[in-house]
Parts: structure tokens; C-alpha cells; sequence
């Protein structure tokens, strides 16, 4: 490689590093405005979603089960005389 495609290399990374940092630091400033309380309960919440990652999915999996029962008993009772 010549000289001009090695600091073209160099500069690409150093400009992507200060992009990424300077994304972080807008992350970390809009962030301030939150209370504690509020942050907390985000960390509870990710915490909570990740022992659990498919609590939303076996509620709903959970109450269609209870309506197909439903629907299957009323189907029974409707066939007998």
C-alpha cells in the first residue's frame, strides 16, 4: 500500500472513533434530564427482560390457549342435545 491509502485508512478511523464518541456523549447528555427514579426503573426493566425474554410472549400465548378452551367447551356444550 502506498502512503496516501495508509493516511486515508487513518484518517477514516480516527473520523469514525470521534463520530462514535461524539454519540455517546449526546447519548449521556440527553440522559441527564431523567431522575433517578426513572433510570432505575429502566435498569429494573431491562433486568426484568432479560431473565424473562418471552414474559410478553407467553402471556399472549397464555390467553389465547384460555380462549381456544373457551371456544372448544362452548362447542361441546352446543352439540349435545
Amino acid at each position: 500500500m502506498d502512503n496516501n491509502r495508509i493516511l486515508l485508512v487513518v484518517c477514516l478511523t480516527i473520523l469514525a472513533v470521534g463520530v462514535v464518541n461524539l454519540a455517546i456523549l449526546a447519548v449521556g447528555r440527553r440522559g441527564r434530564g431523567q431522575s433517578d427514579g426513572q433510570q432505575i426503573d429502566l435498569l429494573r426493566r431491562a433486568a426484568q427482560a432479560t431473565r424473562q425474554p418471552w414474559q410478553d410472549e407467553d402471556k399472549a400465548l397464555k390467553e389465547l390457549a384460555q380462549r381456544v378452551a373457551k371456544l372448544k367447551e362452548e362447542k361441546t356444550d352446543k352439540e349435545r342435545p
